[in-house]
């Protein structure tokens, strides 16, 4: 039975070649996904041990909030620290780290990227070798408040010399440095990904941080002294009750970022993963319709077998035989593909300006485990069916001609079918009601169900379904319309496994295009409803990038054409012990620039100890006006506020505070956002003349009318949605790829068929044309049931994230009749060669075929 699987595989390996690339396709970009992630695991691993090379202990701030963005969790040390540090017995040297926030204005008058992957390193520079990561490799350390030391990389890349005069960025403003010198770190010539700004200490507190104010102490112990001892003597010295520190070695804390970098690259490797598994789910009805297909075709093949003393065992053992080769072939070259997938997306990445040192990659052996495995499971899991059907063949098949399509239980599938249906709805509205903890769970499972309900019940109506959609091309095209639109309705199985695949990729499409069309028309809606602004100056990409200093947003509220003005600042924080983002502004201001629809108080209720809230929060905790709650900050820990005003929308978040409250509880002072409006009379020409020189010297600041910060957060939307149309593409190539195969092997089993067509005087040019539109057929079915899925999908999301501001629900037909002829067009294309190779058959060959 071995040799028989051995030879029944070479046999057909025209047919399992095209199955073989969906799992070639999703095992790439699983193995790619963990060879990349491993990659840059193992460059950070080295960057961190580096940096702690010579320094053995580490005292700093206790995370005051804990979760995820820990770097934002841990308060600053006063300065004071460090003379009582160095003063225990046992350290040698102990010096104030600054690793601050910071921007960098390029030669070219733009700015270095804060957002994304690239960040720019304010820090101060250590005047011990040993604590200092950083190297020098040319010129001299910043002896001045003036001067500044860069990265070797990002000087060279810029084109600055010694002497050249640096714009940089910082909490405390603009500032023009003097670059006095170049630094490497290690052995490379910067931190991948970032640059680096180093000034004198009391710059860069002045500028990354605050006056008098270090984020950590940076330890190296004495000669002979180990490190372990000397974090107990260190404690027992400086860690007095409620001083909220920590002491650590400096392998701690290597490990420590170690592990927080693994945990923030494993959002990069989840959200690339999902995309593997929607390519894999696709693949596996490609493979479960191929192994159907073959093994109807060799029936009497099978049946021979059982005549001559095969057991039934013996026949499904074969056939997952073959499947077990298929699997491992497909899974070794998605393997050697995700390596090429990794290095191409590591070229990407340094496109984007995050780049990873040395030319090679890493490929651990998790990766090729797990791209073994899950391959094979797929491809077998897929095949088991199949398998099964095969080993019921009965000897006496191998006498007559067998039915290829056996009938289909439609009670029992009808039953299946529609339980998996409504138990998928009924999850995904439990998953989006917000009613569970854990709901993106309940989504996922529930939309699973939803597609394995679709793939049940396809089979059901996907006759009279193909027969539908295929009878206008059947008027349309006469005889080669009416050939497709029967050959698509004589295999309802086929036809509907078939489509199944393809309807799983735009379903997914046509979601993410509902979604997004509603969150640019929910941010419309907001700007144009909730916004009384004329003008709005963006900080880069608003909250994720550098931020501007509060003084612009001052000098701002000083022109005599202003009416009232506010900056929009924001940090994590604690409330009630769940970790949240607040957001900051000036009350009175405020009253002035939205309308978030009054609850329950205003805007000007708004004190420095109060705290203003959205309904649904006030509702889920169930506070009311004068409410108590505690909120946790990182700077001063828990502090007591009350709720003071309650709103119904929430552009920016869930929970504000005032501006001073913010100043004396949180310590980075920027504003991401400046709302200004202008006095009545006052043009937009001259408002805009009067606010844009003050802006010279924020080259982040980004200067923008309501219409064009609606465009603005638009675009941002279409960015996103660009990136995921990408990677589903993957999934649909695979769909198409399993249109070609199916047409393929049922240009097989009907070569007869074909040959007495060109027999009685159907030309070439009509075959080909009649296979193409069935390809159109099939495409069609998946592209409307597909589209309907997605079209509930973004529905019952969009309605369930109203209090999460996507409160408008957009269709963007538009767009999706663009996918829709695009996918069509495609379909036409994974036509030509079975259509070229239908209409090239031999006629007397043909008919004589059994």
């Amino acid at each position: 039975m071995f040799t028989l699987t051995i030879k029944g595989l070479w046999a057909h390996k025209v047919r399992y070649a095209l199955t073989s690339l969906a799992i070639v396709l999703g095992v790439a970009f699983m193995a790619g996904t963990m060879v990349l992630t491993d990659s840059m695991q193992k460059t950070f691993d080295g960057v961190f041990q580096s940096a702690n090379h010579g320094t053995d202990v580490i005292v700093r701030h206790t995370e005051a909030i804990h979760g995820e963005f820990s770097s934002d969790s841990r308060g600053r040390v006063d300065a004071a620290l460090v003379d009582r540090v160095a003063a225990v017995s046992g350290v040698g040297r102990a010096r104030g780290s600054i690793e601050g926030r910071a921007e960098l204005v390029m030669t070219d008058g733009s700015t270095s990227k804060t957002d994304g992957l690239g960040t720019t390193v304010g820090a101060n520079w250590i005047d011990d070798a040993q604590l200092n990561p950083f190297t020098l490799a040319s010129g001299h350390a910043p002896a001045a408040p003036d001067e500044v030391v860069l990265d070797k990389r990002t000087a060279d890349k810029e084109h600055w010399s010694l002497g050249d005069a640096i714009g940089v960025l910082g909490k405390g403003g603009p500032a023009t440095l003097k670059l006095v010198g170049t630094a490497t770190y290690g052995e490379l010539e910067g931190v991948p990904g970032s640059s680096l700004v180093a000034t004198d200490d009391t710059t860069a507190q002045r500028l990354f941080a605050e006056p008098g104010r270090y984020d950590r102490v940076v330890v190296a112990a004495a000669p002979g002294e180990a490190a372990s001892d000397l974090v107990g003597r260190i404690e027992a010295s400086v860690m007095a009750p409620g001083s909220n520190l920590e002491v650590l070695t400096g392998d701690q804390d290597t490990a420590d970022k170690q592990s927080t970098f693994k945990d923030d690259v494993s959002f990069i490797n989840s959200f690339l993963m999902a995309f593997a598994f929607v390519a894999l789910f696709v693949g596996t009805f490609i493979i479960y319709n191929t192994f159907s297909i073959v093994v109807a075709q060799r029936t009497r093949e099978m049946a021979l077998l059982r005549a001559i003393g095969a057991s039934r065992a013996q026949v499904m053992r074969q056939v997952l035989g073959e499947s077990v080769l298929v699997g491992l072939i497909a899974s070794i070259a998605g393997i050697v593909a995700g390596v090429l997938l990794a290095v191409g997306l590591k070229a990407a990445m340094s496109l984007l300006g995050f780049d990873l040192p040395g030319s090679s990659v890493v490929l651990r052996p998790n990766a090729v485990v797990v791209g073994l495995i899950v391959g094979l499971v797929i491809t077998v899991l897929s095949a088991i069916v199949p398998a099964w059907q095969a080993s019921r063949v009965s000897p006496v098949a191998a006498m007559r001609d067998v039915q290829i399509e056996r009938a289909t239980r439609r009670g029992i599938r009808l039953g299946i079918g529609v339980t998996l249906l409504v138990a998928g709805i009924a999850l995904l509205f439990v998953g989006v009601s917000g009613s569970v903890d854990n709901g993106i769970a309940y989504v996922g499972i529930g939309a699973l169900m939803v597609f394995v309900a679709a793939f049940v019940l396809g089979p059901l109506f996907a006759r009279i379904t193909s027969l539908a959609v295929g009878a206008p091309i059947a008027r349309a095209r006469g005889i080669t319309g009416t050939l497709a639109r029967e050959n698509a309705a004589r295999n309802p199985k086929r036809t509907a496994t078939t489509a199944t695949a393809l309807i799983i990729g735009i379903a997914l499409v046509g979601f993410i295009t509902i979604f997004a069309a509603s969150a640019k028309a929910s941010v419309s809606h907001a700007v144009d409803e909730q916004f009384k602004t004329d003008y709005i100056i963006r900080a880069g990409s608003g909250f994720g990038a550098g931020g501007l200093s509060p003084a612009l947003a001052t000098r701002i509220g000083e022109l005599p054409d202003i009416q009232a003005v506010t900056g929009l600042r924001g940090a994590n924080a604690a409330i009630d012990s769940n970790r949240t983002f607040l957001t900051a502004v000036e009350p009175n201001a405020a009253s002035q620039l939205f309308d978030f629809t009054d609850v329950a108080g205003t805007w000007k209720s708004l004190g420095d100890d109060g705290l203003a809230v959205s309904k649904k929060k006030a509702d889920d905790h169930h506070w009311k006006l004068g409410d108590p709650a505690m909120v946790t900050f990182v700077k001063t820990g828990n502090i007591p506020m009350k709720i003071e005003y309650i709103y119904k929308e929430n552009t920016f978040g869930d929970y504000y505070i005032s501006q001073g409250a913010f100043e004396k509880n949180v310590e980075q002072q920027l504003d991401f956002f400046v709302f200004a409006k202008l006095k009545p009379g006052v043009s937009a020409a001259d408002g805009r003349a009067a606010i844009k020189p003050l802006l010279a010297a924020y080259p982040t600041a980004k200067l923008q009318d309501n219409a064009q910060f609606k465009a603005d957060q638009q675009a941002q939307v279409n960015k996103f949605v660009a990136l995921v149309y990408l990677l589903l593409f993957f999934a649909l190539v695979i769909a198409l790829i399993g249109i070609a195969n199916t047409l393929a092997l049922s240009i097989y089993e009907r070569t007869r068929e074909i040959g007495l067509l060109r027999a009685v005087g159907m030309s070439r040019r009509q075959v080909r044309s009649a296979i193409r539109w069935e390809s159109v057929i099939i495409a069609l079915l998946g592209a409307v049931n597909g589209l309907a899925i997605g079209l509930f999908f973004g529905w019952s999301v969009v309605r369930a994230l109203h209090d999460q501001g996507i409160t408008q629900f957009a269709i963007a037909p538009a767009q999706l009749i663009i996918v829709v002829v695009i996918i069509t067009g495609l379909s036409v294309v994974a036509a030509w060669l079975p259509a070229r190779r239908a209409a090239k058959l031999d006629v007397l060959r043909a008919i004589s075929t059994e």
